[in-house]
């Protein structure tokens, strides 16, 4: 009888000491100036981290995502480049890039207003680089959405094989640049992001903590 007591007040301590570690999962709120990056070292496997939700609205989006140029290529078997890839995206900042959950359910919904230009690209094939020229032409005013997921590309997928990727959704304009064989000139896409204006963004993530 005594051990059945014994092994019942284990029992008892066990499930009050579950009940209490669930008690300090507190909802992140950060306010609109801080930068709460997560104080943590980076596991060596995600799944023993505790991930907790970050609700994103207008007031705190841009303390967690940016918006970015993210150009993705195709490489012909001499890793010389056949194509680029030009990406507008919402992605999530590289200091939170750690702690981000890999796999998921979280969305964050954004919707995107902005200029297009169309332009001439400087590409150095074999270096993988381009840049954009002053040979600008005004293209379009667009209002576009984008979500992030745990799916979306992220600014250290620069220089990537575009092929190796399974969501752009991201990506508020996406579009091909086109080399014209005869001289060898590129014709590709811009916009001035200082000048993108993010008319909503409501969702949340998950971080380690």
């Amino acid at each position: 009888m005594k051990r059945i007591l014994l092994l019942l007040l284990i029992l008892a301590l066990c499930l009050s000491a579950g009940a209490c570690g669930k008690k300090n999962q507190d909802v992140v709120q950060p306010g609109p100036d801080a930068t709460p990056v997560p104080d943590i070292p980076v596991a060596s496997t995600p799944d023993n981290r505790r991930y907790e939700r970050v609700d994103i609205n207008m007031d705190n989006w841009s303390i967690y995502f940016e918006l970015r140029e993210v150009p993705l290529y195709s490489v012909t078997s001499t890793e010389v480049i056949a194509q680029v890839y030009e990406n507008y995206c919402v992605v999530l900042k590289e200091a939170y890039q750690p702690y981000i959950k890999p796999e998921g359910s979280y969305r964050v919904d954004f919707e995107v207003e902005f200029d297009l230009y169309v332009d001439t690209l400087k590409v150095d094939t074999k270096a993988g680089v381009y840049e954009h020229t002053d040979d600008m032409l005004y293209a379009a005013h667009a209002v576009k959405p984008a979500t992030y997921d745990c799916h979306a590309l992220t600014a250290a997928d620069y220089g990537a094989d575009h092929s190796r990727y399974k969501d752009y959704s991201n990506a508020f304009f996406s579009g091909w640049a086109t080399i014209h064989p005869d001289s060898k000139v590129w014709s590709g896409f811009y916009m001035d992001l200082s000048a993108v204006t993010v008319n909503s963004a409501s969702g949340y993530i998950e971080l380690a903590q």
